[in-house]
């Protein structure tokens, strides 16, 4: 059984009815018995009369073309919806509780999967970024997770960390972080914990130089506060501080310094530019106003303390411990590598006891600390992430109360409010986040993980997904009004309401759901693993959003039809009783009574209606003849090229980058680390580590050549601080070779005899140290040179082959400096400079070396961003474009959608740019998910003007615009409205990637908006003009040509009056036939010229009329049009004659005889005009 045979048969009408049937539903009957079957299943069999505010059905257009019954895939989708509507209808509740309970096991999955993110996953799947990581991790063998946590430590005052105090409460943070904060051991049984000074293997000397230097600052006040020269084994300068000969780097420890002379900063030539000037660079530094490391006022100050030396210095002999005047900043570094037994949860639990114990517990008047690890990282990335949730409360109230009254409105304009539709317009705000908990729940269970940045997904799926239902609402109105105008057996049954609202909605709804896909699936395809998981869920989303939509929500409407259809009986039956009984009364009025009851149950328009009706229409009226002004139209043109050009200068200028900063809240501790790191740390040493897996037998003086050679070209990039910046542990270990005690004693009983001034000569040769010695290296004495005290630190350096005992492999890192640095850009091009100098290393028979850089995963989208959006935006673009020209046939609808499409790209870049918003992954994601809605508005205009153009060849530009506002503008403004207040409340979340998710959406709305109703219909109408224009120059042109070229060959005979042969030439020629016999005429001229040369026309079969101009067809069933805003009676809904009619053309003859006389002359005539336009389409 069909789906349309599901419902009754409709009864005969009474005769009254029948004798007041109007010429559409014979052109209806008639049209579609031509037609077939095929347009039977589109559509209702009584056509409705288009609406000024909701325009006319899209399956009314498509049925408006005689003999076109749409593209068959169109018919297929129909069909199928037409049916599922009949199917749900009849298991509405089951289909409700399926979904609900699904929904439920869902959403039950989301609340126990906990959140796990991974910075790495902003990294693009194929950066080189990942896998340089894999071999950092490979090089240390961890086959779990490791310890780092650094502790940046600065004054709450913003003065100088050298004060005795405040270096004295630093030391006592460090003892603390070393011995009292415990991680749990599982080996050590329930109650047993270590420290980190207990469990550290490596990296336990990290933290030395700080130590070393407060000992030996301590050491030298109190010489100088007691007026004695100072020790000269102890030399405190930065960068490069020596403790009783022993050299240590300041440099990984120390930030923000600032010194007392520039001449002699560090023993560093300043002649040499490699080299860097100390002084002059940091100074510079600690005094800029970049706005890019705005450091916070209230915690960074610039408060000026001299130290404890200068403040002891007294008499002529003006003394400095140290050449640096001030110090910003401490960093500690707490690393650990993997131990047997320990867990993801174990580690986690150690990092963030860390960040707590400091950050929270530690209560200090004179210092601020702020903890850095992966673990601290994560969880502010969770926090981030829920911090969304209360505020999805408030967007989801806005919804509903957005929703209610739109419906509620609407309801009351058309007359029909009912309580019901309050649960409809509650619930199209609940499916969405119905859909986001079952589509994550499953993907839940199916392994995927679960990021934070998935909290973005509810409230997206619910601005974009409710559009949905407002169209569902939109049509179910309409059916409702069809319904009460003309009830029948058939129309009163729910099945078949539904199945009409589904039919008519389901193809659109079904667009705009594959749009959305093929735009998440392109991000899911070229964005990074984090954001493509946002793509994917929302894809999913957007499907399980499109099933619950043809399910719940269709099943909910078959609940409220049904109560809406025992109303209307109900009413029904009391008006019937109320006519019965005031025809028992009065006796008089059944006829009219019972007509009444018959037709249907005819309400009264409310005041509401009444007052707006002529408000909307003539608020389009105006519009349209402001935007069809051409002066207006070239204004709006220009000053849409003025947008483009201003937007395509904005996405030139726009950055590319990402930061940590952009992952956190605005209220996060992270956003300081990140301020201090690029205010301190990155631009005055940024440290990269190289690693060697293949050293190789390095006692072979080529390969020791080749691998020093190595280290000196990373020391050879612009920027480098050279061999003060680099550990190479190689140094250390031939000097060590080299050296014997009887040497060292000597130097040390010469250093005591008193020679306890340095020239700056000493101070440079202590510099130059760091060089690589000339001599020999033997790998069997590493062993007793790593047991020295000194060279404690290389263990953490150095691996060796468990079974032969030889060097395995080892790293060293080398230092960085200068300004540009704070550029995300700049850091970029030195990241490319390392890696092509360890790629000329990095052959696996050479020394298979690879480097290691932090921000390097976020480094890697500079140069991928640019092409990856222009990748998703092209391909997005593609699958639209086919999905469109799919449903809509129409390769001038896809034109002008693809055409609006890329110019609301180019406009949600730019002017982001012009912002102050970088393009980041964030970014992206956000424009690639609103290109998939970006589509809708312009292509509904550009197929709503081809099909009025499609429908007479006579329609104005105006006519046109009227047919395409009255069917999008109200849906879209409605849509616009909603999406805007949703989206808005995530403004209220302090954080980066809802900021940009709210920017992106509503410019995005906007600009659909924009382009949809006001350039869109701006182009339309200048392109009609120029058309029109040159096909009529064009008419002219073959027509003066033709004139002049007949009559140099011969005589007319009978020329063609007037326009040479058109149809109203030939009607002035039927000036005394009937109207009857005239319209006949017409017919069978306009059936002459189809048949001749491709005219339109009809005739008569049998007495009875078939085929119908397209032109004329309009008449009937076309949106109303600018002449006919008023021209609708309302009471019985049939529309006025045209103001131009045949009767006033023509005479009504007096007799049959002068009839059959007109007739014979009509066809004369008609016979003439199609001969002479069949010879004009022939020439």
């Amino acid at each position: 059984m069909s789906a349309t045979d599901r419902a009754p048969p409709s009864p005969p009408a009474p005769p009254a009815q029948k004798e007041s049937v109007d010429s559409s539903a014979v052109t209806m009957r008639h049209r579609s018995s031509a037609a077939g079957r095929q347009s039977s299943l589109i559509g209702f069999p009584e056509r409705r009369r288009s609406s000024i505010l909701v325009g006319q059905r899209s399956m009314d257009l498509q049925m408006e073309q005689t003999g076109n019954v749409g593209p068959r895939f169109v018919l297929f989708v129909i069909r199928a919806f037409r049916r599922w509507g009949y199917f749900v209808a009849d298991y509405d509740w089951q289909a409700m509780l399926v979904c609900l309970l699904t929904s439920l096991i869902g959403f039950i999955i989301v609340l126990r999967t906990p959140q796990q993110n991974d910075i790495q996953g902003y990294a693009p799947p194929n950066a080189r970024a990942r896998i340089e990581y894999s071999r950092y991790q490979e090089f240390f063998s961890r086959d779990g997770p490791g310890i780092s946590v650094y502790i940046f430590i600065i004054a709450k005052d913003g003065g100088s960390l050298l004060r005795e105090d405040y270096l004295n409460e630093t030391i006592k943070v460090l003892d603390i972080a070393n011995d009292e904060v415990q991680l749990s051991d599982p080996e050590m049984g329930t109650n047993g914990s270590q420290s980190f000074s207990k469990f550290c293997l490596s990296f336990c000397k990290a933290n030395d130089p700080l130590r070393a230097f407060y000992h030996g600052l301590n050491y030298q006040n109190t010489l100088a506060t007691k007026g004695q020269k100072l020790n000269g084994r102890i030399n405190l300068d930065y960068p490069i501080a020596r403790i009783f000969g022993r050299p240590m780097s300041l440099q990984q420890t120390f930030f923000g310094v600032e010194f007392f002379n520039e001449s002699t900063a560090s023993g560093v030539d300043p002649s040499d530019q490699r080299q860097f000037n100390l002084t002059d660079a940091l100074l510079r530094a600690a005094q800029s106003d970049d706005e890019t490391a705005d450091i916070d006022d209230e915690k960074i100050g610039d408060n000026s303390t001299k130290s404890l030396a200068e403040l002891a210095a007294s008499g002529q002999h003006q003394q400095y411990v140290t050449n640096m005047r001030e110090m910003k900043m401490v960093m500690l570094r707490f690393d650990a590598e993997h131990k047997q037994g320990w867990t993801s949860d174990i580690v986690k639990q150690y990092e963030l006891t860390m960040r707590n114990r400091f950050e929270k517990k530690y209560e200090s008047k004179r210092l601020a600390m702020y903890v850095l690890s992966k673990s601290v990282i994560e969880d502010e990335m969770i926090r981030a992430g829920l911090s969304i949730i209360p505020y999805m409360s408030i967007g989801f109230a806005v919804m509903v109360i957005c929703s209610v009254i739109s419906v509620l409105i609407r309801a009351l304009y058309m007359h029909q409010q009912s309580a019901p539709k309050i649960f409809l317009a509650i619930a199209a705000c609940v499916l969405p986040f119905m859909s986001s908990a079952t589509a994550l729940g499953f993907m839940f269970l199916f392994g995927f993980r679960f990021a934070s940045i998935l909290c973005l997904i509810p409230i997206l799926v619910l601005s974009i997904g409710v559009d949905s239902s407002y169209l569902m609402i939109h049509e179910w109105q309409r059916v409702i009004q069809h319904s009460r105008r003309q009830p029948n057996r058939r129309n009163c049954h729910v099945g078949y309401r539904i199945s009409q609202v589904l039919s008519e909605i389901g193809p659109a709804v079904l667009i705009s759901t594959l749009t959305n896909i093929f735009a998440d699936g392109c991000g899911w395809y070229t964005s990074s693993p984090e954001l493509g998981g946002l793509c994917l869920g929302n894809l999913v989303s957007m499907m399980v959003a499109f099933f619950y939509q043809m399910t719940f929500y269709a099943g909910l409407m078959s609940l409220v039809g049904r109560y809406e259809i025992a109303t209307e009986k109900r009413e029904r039956r009391e008006l019937q009783e109320s006519i019965r009984r005031a025809v028992e009364t009065s006796g008089a009025g059944m006829e009219l009574g019972m007509s009444s009851v018959k037709h249907g149950l005819t309400r009264k328009q409310s005041k509401f209606h009444e007052h707006t009706k002529h408000y909307i229409s003539e608020t389009i009226q105006v519009y349209v003849n402001f935007v069809a002004n051409k002066f207006v139209a070239m204004l709006i043109v220009t000053f849409y090229f003025v947008y483009l050009g201003l937007s395509i200068w904005g996405v030139t200028r726009m950055e590319v980058k990402l930061s940590i900063q952009q992952l956190f809240t605005m209220d996060s501790p992270l956003l300081m680390v990140d301020k201090l790191r690029v205010g301190y740390q990155v631009p005055h040493f940024m440290s990269v580590t190289v690693l060697v897996f293949n050293p190789g037998n390095l006692s072979n003086p080529e390969r020791l050549a080749r691998m020093n050679q190595f280290v000196a070209d990373m020391e050879a990039i612009n920027g480098s601080w050279g061999p003060i910046g680099t550990k190479y542990f190689v140094r250390d270990f031939i000097a060590f070779q080299l050296s014997n005690e009887a040497d060292l004693d000597t130097e040390l009983a010469a250093i005591d005899a008193g020679e306890l001034e340095k020239s700056a000569e000493d101070r440079t040769a202590l510099a130059t140290t760091t060089q690589t010695p000339n001599g020999p290296f033997h790998e069997e004495d590493i062993g007793t040179f790593m047991n020295w005290p000194e060279s404690a630190e290389w263990k953490a350096y150095i691996r060796f082959d468990n079974k032969t005992g030889h060097l395995q492999r080892f790293f060293f890192t080398t230092g960085y400096h200068g300004e540009k640095l704070r550029i995300w850009t700049e850091r970029g091009h030195i990241l490319n400079q390392w890696r092509a100098v360890v790629d000329k290393y990095a052959n696996p028979d050479d020394f298979n070396a690879s480097l290691y850089y932090d921000d390097s995963i976020f480094l890697d989208l500079i140069d991928n961003m640019p092409f990856d959006t222009m990748q998703s935006v092209v391909g997005t673009l593609f699958c639209m474009g086919i999905v469109c020209f799919l449903f809509l046939n129409s390769m001038f609808t896809v034109a002008m959608a693809s055409g609006c499409v890329l110019s609301i790209c180019c406009g949600i870049l730019g002017i982001l740019s012009w912002m102050h918003t970088d393009l980041d992954p964030i970014t992206m994601a956000a424009m690639t998910i609103s290109i998939g809605f970006s589509v809708d508005i312009p292509a509904h205009v550009s197929y709503h003007y081809y099909q009025a153009a499609a429908q007479g060849v006579d329609l104005t530009p105006q006519t046109k615009l009227v047919n395409c506002l009255s069917s999008v503008a109200f849906p879209a403004l409605q849509a616009a409205l909603s999406t805007c207040l949703c989206v808005s409340s995530l403004l209220l979340v302090h954080l980066h990637m809802a900021n940009v998710f709210v920017r992106t959406m509503v410019l995005c709305v906007l600009l659909c908006n924009l382009h949809g109703l006001v350039f869109l219909p701006a182009f339309l109408i200048l392109f009609d003009s120029i058309v029109q224009h040159v096909q009529q120059r064009v008419r002219t042109h073959r027509s003066n040509g033709r004139v002049a070229a007949d009559d140099g060959k011969r005589k007319r005979p009978t020329p063609i009056p007037e326009a040479s042969g058109s149809q109203e030439s030939s009607l002035r020629q039927m000036t005394k036939l009937p109207e009857a016999v005239a319209s006949k005429a017409m017919l069978q001229q306009q059936q002459q010229q189809r048949n001749g040369g491709g005219g339109n026309g009809g005739h008569y079969r049998n007495g009875a009329r078939v085929g119908k101009a397209p032109a004329e067809q309009s008449n009937v069933t076309d949106r109303p049009v600018l002449d006919r805003f008023n021209s609708v009676d309302e009471s019985e809904g049939t529309e006025m004659a045209p103001k131009r009619s045949l009767k006033s053309m023509v005479n009504i003859p007096s007799t049959e005889e002068e009839a059959e006389e007109g007739t014979d002359a009509a066809q004369k005539a008609a016979a003439t005009a199609t001969a002479h336009n069949g010879g004009e389409r022939k020439d």
